[in-house]
């Protein structure tokens, strides 16, 4: 695959998880959190699971990558699932979105601290801009949304931990296995995961109470934000190194903030704007070519050490 082709799938992938941030929000106003994601994977499991009769695609899904999927699902989409669905019904998608710029740094400080990946002068100014860009957007908000929204925005920062965790390691299950088997495994485990949260949520839920929009955002979010953007990250990780991909992670606060000031009418106000001028200054610092060593070197030292360790200690998104 073309790197130009790897770069789009990351970058569309992105998009679409940033978009749906705001998309989840409003669903939120009529389901429940933990029903929303019970129905969120169940939806994206119906719709991957005929693809799992093909031979090919089962191809070395064996219990050790089960056990990898698994560990994927919890930190990918259990929690990262938790802290941004309760995180964004404390803050605004704009807010959510502009924690969510912090990730790339995130990445490459979790590279270096996991993997040994050296962090250059440069990578380290992007993560010092990161970081002042998040306490400028908590300071402001604090004097003006309060204590939720200071809970609301810690919350999503833990949604950034897990989708840090997940860009380092989903590589290497990408490396052996298909894109759809990973997207249909995740979703799985997801949906078991939250069965048990879910259920009574399920028996109390007036099923004929959320209105039909609310339905077909629903489904809308199954499609984009489970199976076409698990399908785009896993093909697009699978030829760029974990560290590089990374850096497309700073796409999902714009299509977050976009969608949340012209689809949900919020407020773009002055904190926003100061926090995600460093943030996404942070980004630039970041992705800018210098001294980083080519990708394909990149590539040969992370499949080396994929190769040593054992798949089943993979966590991710």
């Amino acid at each position: 695959m073309p790197a130009a082709l790897a770069y789009t799938c990351l970058a569309l992938s992105m998009l679409l998880v940033g978009g749906n941030i705001a998309v989840g929000k409003a669903i939120l106003d009529e389901l429940p959190v933990f029903l929303f994601a019970l129905l969120r994977f169940a939806i994206a499991c119906l719709v991957l699971a005929p693809g799992m009769l093909l031979p090919a695609v089962r191809r070395q899904l064996d219990r050790q990558a089960a056990g990898g999927l698994f560990l994927q699902a919890f930190f990918g989409c259990f929690l990262f699932s938790l802290f941004i669905l309760h995180g964004v019904r404390l803050t605004s998608a704009t807010s959510a979105g502009i924690v969510l710029s912090i990730t790339p740094s995130l990445v490459a400080l979790l590279a270096w601290l996991l993997l040994g990946e050296r962090i250059a002068a440069r990578n380290s100014l992007a993560i010092g801009l990161a970081i002042a860009g998040m306490a400028l957007l908590n300071l402001l908000e604090s004097s003006q949304g309060g204590s939720a929204s200071l809970l609301g925005n810690a919350l999503v920062l833990g949604a950034v931990l897990s989708e840090a965790l997940f860009a380092i390691y989903s590589r290497r299950l990408s490396l052996s296995l298909h894109p759809w088997a990973m997207a249909f495994g995740v979703n799985l485990a997801g949906l078991l995961l939250f069965l048990p949260l879910a259920w009574p949520q399920a028996m109390s839920f007036d099923w004929q109470a959320p209105s039909s929009t609310t339905w077909q955002l629903l489904g809308f979010y199954s499609l984009s934000a489970s199976v076409l953007s698990f399908l785009l990250w896993y093909t697009g990780i699978s030829r760029v190194a974990a560290n590089v991909a990374g850096l497309f992670i700073g796409l999902m606060p714009l299509s977050a903030a976009l969608v949340g000031v012209f689809a949900l009418g919020e407020r773009f106000a002055a904190s926003h704007a100061l926090g995600m001028v460093l943030v996404l200054g942070a980004i630039a610092l970041g992705a800018w070519p210098g001294r980083r060593p080519s990708g394909s070197a990149m590539g040969s030292r992370l499949q080396a050490r994929q190769d040593s360790a054992p798949v089943a200690d993979t966590p991710g998104r």
